[in-house]
């Protein structure tokens, strides 16, 4: 660990951090402790079994959970609901009643865009997610995938350093995930991401932390050293590097799961 990452400019910093759902004997441990510092530029994803705290951890990245002990920061900052991060989910979350356009409009708005300004920037977001030509359709005429598309370029519309996805593509088909993959590799803004798929986490992440059954806890911290560039998807995916490191992190995956502790 470097010493520019043990800096309150940490995109992230997560210091020994626990969190408990309920009280007394119907407490429940759901993390901890966990430590983690996440350094500006970095795309950390968080994979485990259903169950692990994977998003209870992104949640108090976001500001949406208090921890119970511990503390949270984003760039030396304690977090709050709505600011400093763009939040994508499982569900893209758009308003039906609106255009394309107006969804990303709206998140520009919100941030106090001007209105000129938020004429020229709709394109060129819609254009950062293959979304060319749909910003005048109402969001029921698209796809799910673009759906979601137009979710990540909405979490991006505001000049938010950090970007929280919440298995945004869990319920896509296999085709559309990969392609959306391919999309969000490509952002260049500090990423936390959860999902459950080796795969995807081996695909998009620099680095990739595997968390323990309940309550969640560190069980590995791998940094993943293949090209953000210069290399196609498939030969990617298919080359033995990478073979190499999801195999270390599913069977990383496995023994977590299989150290069940009850809480």
């Amino acid at each position: 660990m470097t010493d520019a990452i043990n800096t309150t400019t940490a995109a992230v910093d997560i210091d020994d951090v626990t969190h408990v759902y309920g009280h007394g004997a119907a407490a429940v441990t759901a993390v901890g402790p966990v430590s983690l510092r996440v350094p500006p530029g970095e795309f950390l994803v968080l994979v485990g079994a259903s169950g692990c705290g994977k998003s209870t951890l992104l949640r108090l990245i976001a500001g949406f959970e208090e921890p119970t002990t511990g503390t949270v920061r984003t760039a030396g900052e304690p977090p709050r609901p709505g600011r400093g991060a763009g939040l994508v989910f499982q569900q893209p979350r758009l308003f039906p009643w609106r255009t394309v356009g107006g969804n990303v409009d709206l998140a520009l708005r919100y941030a106090g865009v001007p209105r000129e300004e938020r004429a020229r920037r709709i394109p060129e977001l819609l254009a950062r997610v293959g979304l060319h030509d749909v910003a005048r359709r109402r969001v029921w005429q698209i796809s799910g995938g673009q759906q979601q598309r137009v979710a990540i370029a909405r979490a991006m519309a505001v000049d938010n350093p950090l970007l929280l996805l919440d298995e945004p593509f869990a319920a896509l088909d296999a085709l559309t995930r990969e392609r959306l993959q391919e999309d969000l590799r490509r952002v260049d803004r500090t990423s936390v991401f959860v999902t459950h798929s080796v795969d995807e986490a081996v695909f998009l992440g620099t680095r990739v932390v595997v968390l323990s059954s309940r309550p969640g806890r560190v069980a590995l911290d791998l940094p993943i050293p293949l090209p953000r560039t210069g290399a196609e998807p498939d030969e990617l995916r298919g080359s033995p590097e990478f073979a190499a490191l999801r195999a270390e992190i599913g069977h990383a995956v496995r023994t977590a799961a299989g150290n069940h502790t009850q809480s």
